[in-house]
């Protein structure tokens, strides 16, 4: 949910003893909730929910690379959906673009997950051990039997998996605060090491295209420990790292805001049109524009502080339409399933605000876990309801998402959104 942004002047948390990146893609076999609940599933390092043995005492960071939907949150449920929070010794949770810190204590639980919070089974297992106890957790195999008599050999490697581990290499070794930072050392070695990353992936891209799922897994992995070496060589001296991570995933949420904000100017009438105080977008670009020019000259700081400003200016404007009732969707209803179709996109333009009023308003723990409530009673209603549509009970699914609706709007009231 909440994008992880922090004030110049915070406090970093401490540094990482691992770091894990969290992408979403379509569910495949090798996902341990395949065939149940959401069909989208995270996945961890480009492997589909994997399971991760963390130790006590030490710290992980979850770069998470979602969308506004699928924000992740460490949890004590099996299915997640926001229930059974993990709290102690976490930081970030319900980010869906930025960091999640988790450092595990004799408190923790042995067994948690990290999940979405509003989709279920979209995660995996996370096993806590004491320190020397790693190699004593067995990690479920994910290998499929045959179904079929006399079923060919499947390759260990799915072109699936493949592309995730590509494209999160990608990230890795080209688009990330280390890349930007090897590719200008001066450190011969790690920009020596640098490059062979850079020609691995390469490499394994060309044998994918070939078809030769497994030995492109074997040479992309080769191009990870290259840059995982490089990275060593040459660590970071400085906290331009940090702030130009910072940066990246500020314009990244500027673009996700910007196109939410987008998308609802257009559902409005003309009159709902000139009725709302709509975002000067030129001037937010030149802002970006001008913010951008800063970073090009390492002044991140200042550059942040510009982006911030550019991110409220949206999540405001996009606050500012819940607290308009004339803006939602044409009234008039001809059938009764057209007037569901109509409660039902009513009922997901508050879901999508969510967490866009809990990135503006910033509410504190208590008032999270109250929104929770109203959240989770929202969406169980919902569920019913469907379940009435398809019998085309229409007057009580109504009824029903009407009910759903109220306890959205009960929740953004908690977050400060009246």
């Amino acid at each position: 949910m909440p994008v992880a942004v922090q004030a110049a002047d915070a406090v970093a948390p401490p540094e990482p003893d691992q770091v894990f990146v969290v992408t979403i893609a379509e569910k495949d076999a090798s996902h341990p909730d395949f065939g149940t609940g959401s069909k989208i599933g995270m996945v961890i390092d480009g492997v589909q929910g994997k399971e991760l043995i963390l130790t006590r005492g030490k710290t992980y960071a979850f770069r998470v690379e979602s969308d506004v939907q699928h924000d992740l949150y460490l949890s004590t449920s099996p299915v997640g959906w926001g229930a059974e929070v993990l709290a102690q010794g976490v930081t970030g949770n319900f980010t869906y673009r930025g960091i999640v810190t988790f450092t595990p204590s004799a408190a923790s639980p042995a067994l948690a997950y990290y999940q979405c919070r509003n989709h279920k089974s979209m995660g995996g297992k996370l096993h806590i051990v004491n320190p020397g106890e790693e190699g004593k957790v067995v990690i479920e195999s994910r290998v499929k039997p045959a179904t079929a008599a006399g079923a060919a050999e499947q390759s260990p490697v799915s072109e699936s998996q493949i592309k995730q581990k590509i494209g999160f290499a990608e990230i890795i070794i080209n688009q990330s605060e280390a890349a930007g930072r090897l590719s200008q050392s001066d450190n011969a070695e790690a920009a020596a090491m640098y490059r062979q990353a850079q020609g691995k992936l390469s490499e394994a891209k060309e044998i994918a295209a070939k078809g030769d799922y497994a030995q492109a897994m074997t040479v992309v992995d080769e191009a990870l420990r290259l840059m995982s070496d490089a990275s060593r060589a040459a660590p970071d001296a400085s906290q331009n790292g940090e702030l130009r991570t910072h940066f990246a995933e500020l314009m990244k949420g500027i673009k996700t805001f910007e196109d939410s904000y987008n998308k609802k100017v257009e559902r409005l009438s003309q009159d709902d049109r000139k009725a709302l105080d709509q975002v000067d977008l030129k001037k937010n670009h030149e802002m970006v524009m001008q913010a951008t020019r800063l970073a090009d000259e390492g002044q991140y700081v200042e550059a942040n502080k510009l982006l911030v400003k550019v991110q409220r200016t949206l999540t405001a404007a996009l606050g500012a339409m819940l607290d308009k009732s004339t803006i939602e969707y044409d009234k008039s209803f001809t059938t009764p399933k057209e007037e569901y179709e109509y409660e039902l996109a009513r009922y997901q333009s508050y879901e999508e605000l969510i967490p866009v009023a809990i990135e503006q308003k910033q509410p504190p723990a208590r008032a999270l876990e109250l929104m929770d409530q109203f959240v989770a009673k929202a969406k169980e209603i919902r569920k019913q309801a469907e379940q009435e549509a398809g019998k085309q009970n229409y007057e009580t699914t109504i009824q029903m998402l009407q009910a759903a609706t109220d306890h959205l709007q009960q929740a953004l009231h908690i977050a400060g959104v009246r």
